[in-house]
């Protein structure tokens, strides 16, 4: 007789993620329900409430290893060196950014589009936010004043989360990258003027 093996607490919560993942991605944010997520996995109704109590929650270990993902591309970018990232390289990478189109990609272009009509997705917004400063401020050694300032770091914000819908909703992508240039020093003014 074979023993099932166990899994871990973060192997479980890797399980319900995934789900959720396919769920949002097939039916919208809005329309994903916990018993749908929960058909997707192994545990029970009971395991899976353990770990989350809400699609949000789930959706927000999503959003928090996405944000981990893009970091780890800025880090590999930067080479491992402790390198003052400049303005250009910023630029490239928020480029990079709203252009990557990594499994991450479309459900955050699913929870933009739901926070519209969901004032509880406004909070979850501020803690996905307030999440990528801290781990902007682990991955650089000086950390750029647009990420200090917070007129400037929405402004950068919204103008990424409007790129990034143009590419997907306005099926913009392809030219987006043929002039990702032109993106790019749209971004270093932004940089250089800060939002007023």
């Amino acid at each position: 007789m074979c023993a099932v093996k166990r899994l871990s607490e973060v192997e479980r919560k890797k399980e319900i993620m995934n789900s959720a993942a396919k769920v949002i991605a097939a039916k919208g944010f809005e329309k994903t329900t916990m018993e749908e997520i929960i058909a997707g996995t192994t545990l029970s109704k009971g395991g899976v409430y353990h770990y989350y109590g809400s699609v949000i929650e789930i959706f927000k270990d999503i959003m928090i290893h996405g944000i981990e993902y893009r970091n780890e591309v800025i880090k590999k970018h930067l080479g491992g060196s402790e390198k003052i990232v400049t303005k250009e390289f910023m630029a490239k990478e928020l480029v990079t950014k709203m252009l990557d189109d990594n499994p991450y990609m479309p459900l955050y272009i699913e929870f933009l589009i739901a926070k519209k009509r969901n004032p509880e997705l406004n909070n979850l917004m501020t803690e996905l936010q307030e999440q990528t400063k801290k781990r902007f401020k682990i991955v650089m050694s000086e950390v750029p004043r647009w990420i200090s300032d917070s007129n400037s770091f929405q402004f950068v914000t919204d103008f990424i989360n409007a790129m990034i819908l143009a590419s997907d909703v306005l099926e913009a992508r392809e030219n987006f990258t043929k002039n990702r240039q032109i993106l790019e020093q749209m971004i270093i003014c932004i940089f250089e003027n800060g939002a007023q």
